[in-house]
Order: C-alpha cells, then sequence, then structure tokens
C-alpha cells in the first residue's frame, strides 16, 4: 500500500485545487529532466506529452498513456529548472521545483472545475508521484496487479482520500474508461 493520503484540497476563486508536496533526493535539473522529457516521464506520468517550451507553446499528450487522448494544451509559466505550468484538458497542472538540502521539494498544484474528481485525481497523482520517486531513484515503479489497468494502490488511496475530502462514493467521479 502506498504512504498516507498526504494531497492537500484547496479551493481557488471556485475551482478545486489538489496540492502535493514532495521532498526528493535529486537536484532540481535532475527532476526538471523527469518532468519535461517524453522519455523521462513515460514511465509515470499518465499522459506523456511534448512540450514547445516557451510560455504560449504548444504540449502534444502523446498516445501510450494510462488516460485518455487528450487535446493539446498550452504552457502558461516556464522557468527551467524551477516552474512548468501547462493546460491538461481544461484542468492546470502546476510544477514548483526548488532545491533543498541534497535534493529538491516539487510541488504540484493541480486546478480544476468537478469538485467530484478530486479523490479520483488525488489517488492518481499520488501513484504517479510515488513512481517519479521511483524511477528517479532507480526502482521500477510498482503497476497495477493481475492484469489491472489502475496503478498499484490506486483504490485504495481513492477509498481514503474520498473519506478525507468528505466526497461520497457515490457522487465521486470514477477513474477513467481504459
Amino acid at each position: 500500500m502506498p504512504a498516507a493520503p498526504d494531497a492537500i484540497l484547496q479551493d481557488q476563486e471556485g475551482r478545486t485545487v489538489l496540492r502535493f508536496e514532495r521532498t526528493l533526493r535529486h537536484s532540481p535539473e535532475r527532476v526538471w529532466r523527469a518532468l519535461t522529457e517524453p522519455a523521462e516521464h513515460r514511465s509515470w506520468h499518465p499522459t506523456p506529452f511534448e512540450l514547445d517550451p516557451v510560455v504560449g507553446g504548444r504540449v502534444t499528450y502523446l498516445a501510450g498513456g494510462d488516460a485518455p487522448a487528450m487535446p493539446a494544451g498550452e504552457v502558461t509559466e516556464y522557468d527551467p529548472p524551477h516552474l512548468l505550468a501547462h493546460t491538461w484538458d481544461d484542468d492546470l497542472l502546476r510544477w514548483e521545483v526548488r532545491a533543498h538540502d541534497d535534493g529538491c521539494v516539487v510541488v504540484l498544484t493541480h486546478t480544476f472545475d468537478d469538485h467530484f474528481k478530486a479523490a479520483r485525481d488525488a489517488a492518481g497523482w499520488h501513484v504517479c508521484l510515488d513512481a517519479l520517486s521511483a524511477t528517479l531513484d532507480g526502482a521500477q515503479p510498482p503497476h497495477g496487479e493481475d492484469g489491472e489497468r489502475l496503478p498499484s494502490g490506486w483504490r485504495e488511496l481513492n477509498t481514503a482520500y474520498e473519506q478525507r475530502f468528505g466526497i461520497p462514493p457515490e457522487k465521486a467521479t470514477p477513474p477513467p474508461k481504459p
């Protein structure tokens, strides 16, 4: 089972925001490569992408991820190796990377409108961030068991986040179809 739920749920100008903060044992430059290079994030990101590295640049989501096909996005903030923000369909993903001790701190904020998908997406990002850490450490990220498409531990985390965020299971957004 993955670590205990660590996402924080916030409201920002009527939109729902998930916030994660993780300390990693790797330099900001190393983590930046994992965040921005398709060959790097194929092992941990649900929708690998290529980006035009400028504000206003295009983000092209690549086939082969765990999420459904996505329309192109747009880079909204770009300051290597410290800040990357881009649209993800109607959502906004913002990655901050700052040096800390012998590694760095990564802060992911995911902003969206559908409050009832908060638990689903928190569980998803939780396992993705665990996989990012494992990949950076040279380990194989855990995958679903018994042919399961969802990452290992996702269901338990989803339930824990539903409880933490006060989202009734019958109202919660289900995982996307394969």
